[in-house]
């Protein structure tokens, strides 16, 4: 079991030893990669205290001085607290800052609505120039550093809180720079999710189940990537699985990919209802009231298989 923070922050500062313009700034504290980047390479490193905002400015500056920048803090605060900034001081000009989102979704569970990050992938594609992405286990989160280093570019890296193993197939440096992983291949119905709400969804499928039923891992969300055009396209339904509330997220920029594509196809999502989440019991029985557990994916997915001709 790895976590999605440490193995980015891992790669970047074995990368950051042999270049001195990499930088990392953080608005937290507490982890063992934070700790090894801030002992070992003090000069690149700034922590700036709780204040998100301050940070994203201060990545600019350091961007506009030729620095390559990344910036880490918990996802509510570093992706809705500093709206404003990410638009405005990285943004309009195009910066070439990555921002790490850690905790997304109901990561935080039971800290309350206040620590969820449920409407954050609306917010942050409908920044212009944004790129977004989303790692679904540690392997992703390593590779998605690598990327970042390589292809500098104003982006934000959406990382789950919890440890996991890996998934299989385990991800290589090409699913992440073509945006998706092909997880399962099939043609009755191609199911599109990323981040935590993949290993729920294969937990759900199961090993032997479901024939027919391919699921995508869709790393880059903004812009989508035009290979996931090409498979959905020969699938005869689509079904979008995402941990976000309805507006704006996965479930829309897929569905707007496919309409400016021009592709035609029975279209179902599961969402995070509507609402917010005062209630506490963890992650699993929040994503049981919202009705995306394993289960209740189970059954929408034979739902829409017998629905389909025969």
């Amino acid at each position: 079991m790895k976590h999605q923070r440490d193995a980015f922050i891992t790669e970047l500062f074995d990368r950051a030893k042999g270049n001195k313009d990499i930088f990392l700034l953080s608005a937290d504290f507490g982890a063992p990669a934070l700790d090894q980047f801030r002992e070992q390479l003090p000069e690149q490193f700034i922590h700036c205290g709780i204040s998100e905002q301050n940070m994203v400015d201060l990545a600019a500056g350091l961007a506009l001085d030729g620095r390559q920048v990344f910036c880490y803090a918990m996802a509510p605060f570093v992706s809705l607290r500093c709206l404003e900034q990410h638009k405005c001081a990285t943004g309009i000009m195009n910066l070439p800052v990555c921002t790490l989102v850690a905790g997304v979704g109901l990561g935080y569970a039971d800290a309350g609505p206040t620590h969820y990050a449920t409407e954050d992938l609306a917010c942050l594609r409908a920044i212009i120039n944004s790129h977004v992405l989303t790692a679904s286990d540690a392997e992703v989160a390593r590779l998605l550093a690598i990327d970042a280093i390589e292809r500098p570019r104003f982006s934000f890296v959406r990382l789950d809180r919890q440890p996991s193993a890996d998934l299989l197939p385990v991800a290589k440096i090409d699913d992440v720079r073509r945006g998706l992983r092909i997880m399962r291949e099939g043609k009755r119905l191609a199911v599109v999710t990323h981040g935590f709400m993949l290993g729920r969804t294969l937990e759900a499928i199961g090993q032997d189940l479901f024939d027919g039923v391919a699921v995508i891992d869709l790393v880059q969300v903004k812009p989508i990537p035009s290979e996931l055009l090409d498979h959905i396209s020969r699938c005869d339904a689509i079904l979008t699985i995402e941990e976000q509330t309805p507006s704006g997220g996965l479930g829309a920029a897929v569905l707007e990919a496919m309409v400016d594509g021009a592709v035609v196809k029975p279209f179902y999502r599961l969402t995070l209802p509507e609402q917010y989440f005062f209630d506490n019991g963890g992650r699993a029985k929040l994503l049981e009231l919202a009705h995306l557990s394993p289960q209740h994916i189970a059954e929408k997915i034979n739902a829409i298989l017998a629905a389909a001709p025969a």
